[in-house]
This record gives C-alpha cells, sequence and structure tokens, in this order.
C-alpha cells in the first residue's frame, strides 16, 4: 500500500455506540493550529509520527503544515503567486508533496516541501501549464499529471533527487510502488505503467485502486472484487457476495475492500494471501466505510459513523473523539498505529489531531 495515493479529509460524527468487542478508546493528542489561526487538519502520517496536513494561518488563508513526532508545527507556504497548499502524501523521511493553487482552485503546480519548509516546483512537461502530484514512493519518486494545454493531461513521472520531469502518456497517474510501476486513468480509462513506462494491458477490465512492490494490482473487474499479476493476468477475488470492491493492498500481501449482499449495506472485508476472504460483522446493519490500511496488517475503518482501527486478528480499536459532542474524522494510518485527522473544537473549528495506538499487532 502507497500512503497518498489519494488525498481526502472527510469528517464523520463520532458520537455513536461502540461495537461489541472493541477495545477501550484511544484518545487524541490535539496538534494545534499555526499561531493565530483556527482551523487544521491531519491528512498523513509517517511512521515516525510526522504529520502532513492543512492549516489556516492567522488571516484565514490555507496553508501546508507539517508537525513533528513532539506535536510541533512548521508552515509550508505555497509557491510563490499561488494562495493555498492541497496535501497529496508525506514521505518516510518527512518530505511532503502536495499542490500550491490559486485562488480559484483551477489552476496550481505540484510542489514538495523538505526539512527547510521552503516550497520546491514540480513543474509540468513542457507545453503545459500546470501540474498535480499524487503519491511518491521510498525512492524519491513522484507521480501525478500536467495538464492545463488543448491537448489531454499527461501522467508524469517526478524524480526529486534529480529534478526531472518524465511524461508517461495521456492520463493522469495516481499511484506508484517502489519498482517505479505506475496507476493510472485517462477519461474512464484505467492504464497500468510498468516501471519501463510501457503500458500493460489488464485482463477482462476494471477499475485499479493499489497495487504493492511486486506489481500485483487490486481494484474490481465488473461489480467484483480482482486482482491483476504483474503481467496484468486476472483473478477475480470473490464472486459469491452480489457486488464488491478491493480497495488496497499491504506489503504483506492482505487485501482490503468491502463486499455488499444486495441491500445496500457494505461490509468491511478483506482477503489473505491464499485468497480466503474475511468479513467483519456490521453491528445492526450499521453504514461502514474502509478508509486506508497500514503495512503491518490493520485498517482504518469507519464503523456506524465512528472510527476504528480494525487489527489483523479481527479485533477494534475506538479512536475516542477530542471532546464528547466532537465531530471527528480519520484519514491516514502508519504502520506503528498512529492514526492522523481531525476534531472539531467548540462545536466550530477543526484541529489537527494524532491518535497514538499504544501497541498493534496480532489483535
Amino acid at each position: 500500500m502507497f500512503r497518498g495515493v489519494l488525498a481526502t479529509a472527510a469528517v464523520a460524527l463520532v458520537l455513536t455506540a461502540v461495537p461489541a468487542g472493541a477495545d477501550e478508546p484511544v484518545a487524541p493528542v490535539d496538534l494545534g493550529t499555526l499561531p493565530g489561526g483556527l482551523t487544521s487538519y491531519g491528512d498523513f502520517v509517517s511512521n515516525d509520527g510526522t504529520v502532513f496536513g492543512m492549516a489556516f494561518d492567522k488571516a484565514n488563508n490555507p496553508r501546508g503544515a507539517r508537525w513533528d513526532a513532539a506535536g510541533r508545527i512548521t508552515e509550508l507556504p505555497p509557491q510563490p503567486g499561488y494562495t493555498s497548499v492541497v496535501p497529496a502524501a508525506i514521505t518516510e523521511d518527512g518530505v511532503a508533496l502536495g499542490d500550491s493553487m490559486l485562488a480559484i482552485e483551477s489552476a496550481g503546480r505540484a510542489t514538495l516541501w523538505g526539512a527547510s519548509g521552503v516550497p520546491v516546483d514540480l513543474p509540468p512537461v513542457p507545453g503545459y501549464p500546470s501540474s498535480s502530484v499524487a503519491a511518491s514512493n521510498a525512492h524519491g519518486i513522484a507521480v501525478g499529471y500536467s495538464y492545463g494545454a488543448s491537448a489531454s493531461d499527461t501522467a508524469v513521472k517526478w524524480d526529486t533527487t534529480r529534478g526531472t520531469v518524465t511524461a508517461l502518456g495521456s492520463g493522469r497517474g495516481f499511484a506508484i510502488n517502489d519498482a517505479g510501476a505506475v496507476l493510472g486513468s485517462d477519461q474512464g480509462e484505467s492504464k497500468y505503467w510498468d516501471p519501463a513506462g510501457n503500458l500493460v494491458p489488464l485482463e477482462g477490465g476494471g477499475t485499479p485502486a493499489d497495487l504493492d512492490n511486486a506489481g500485483t494490482v487490486v481494484g474490481s473487474s465488473g461489480v467484483h472484487a480482482a486482482r491483476w499479476d504483474a503481467a496484468g493476468h486476472l483473478t477475480v477475488l470473490d464472486t459469491t457476495w452480489k457486488s464488491s470492491t478491493a480497495a488496497e493492498i499491504g506489503a504483506d500481501g492482505t487485501i482490503y475492500g468491502t463486499v455488499e449482499a444486495g441491500d445496500g449495506i457494505r461490509h468491511l472485508a478483506r482477503w489473505n494471501t491464499a485468497g480466503q476472504l474475511t468479513v467483519h460483522p456490521n453491528p445492526d446493519g450499521a453504514w461502514t466505510r474502509f478508509t486506508t490500511a497500514n503495512d503491518t496488517g490493520s485498517a482504518l475503518v469507519e464503523i456506524g459513523g465512528a472510527e476504528f482501527v480494525w487489527g489483523p486478528g479481527g479485533g477494534l480499536t475506538a479512536l475516542r473523539p477530542l471532546t464528547e459532542y466532537a465531530w471527528c474524522g480519520a484519514d491516514d494510518l502508519n504502520d506503528r498505529g498512529a492514526v492522523t485527522g481531525g476534531c472539531t473544537v467548540l462545536s466550530r473549528n477543526l484541529h489537527a489531531l494524532r491518535w497514538d495506538l499504544p501497541f498493534i499487532g496480532t489483535w
């Protein structure tokens, strides 16, 4: 699973009964805001506990924000001439990636912030005025796309250590593995580029969502969860449910997603490397949502409006809201059990949070 594939900031009500069997809720750490600012939110968390997200400054301008493991905040401004920041990913060495956007948010430039916090441009390929970044791998290769020209959008890779940009072909890249293979889409058509940049057809078609370092792709083919190997050969994961989808794959080969029986109620699901399906029982038919997973067998999920970490042994650890009547959302989970997101303060402004689970393992 490659953190930073999508940047979302969904907010969910957490005043819901905790399902039976859930562990004692974990209290959050309030990461605070920029000086004079009122609002912040955590989108991504690295394995050392560094959080990357958004915060408003005292003039109410949206800025990037990076909190270190001790909770100290650093403002990450947009590039000169741009007014806001949209977070996209954080690397394991704390490099933040996102987009510097104009006020109308119709155009922007992909941006990198290293240790200094100074914005560094990730340029589009020649002929395009704008760029957007979606994800990065362990070797500093980022993926996204160039846009804004009369021609169609072009998927690109940036080598952030060498400062180069390479066009892959029409479309938008959204995921990359450590070998350099890329997932993308082009006006509804799915694309899979191998590490050499060759297009690999996905047998049976479908909608890919994530890939691992071996090049295994997961997503859906038709209405069922699917897996493709690096050569594009298809395996349908399940046909016993009316519909299903695979959303992420972990380093251990665990695949995460949802299944649905035709009654409109989604159930949290995962498949092990042998393809065996485990479905989490919905308490009283509660609404559920899969958010993301880590590489140590756990997933961040929502059940009945409350946020939980679903451990590899099937146990749930609840994430306590900041205050009794807070609205909260959680967006990312690292391999050591830290979660980031945000909760309302005084029923009004969001504050970025980090929940630090006391352990993460086989519960």
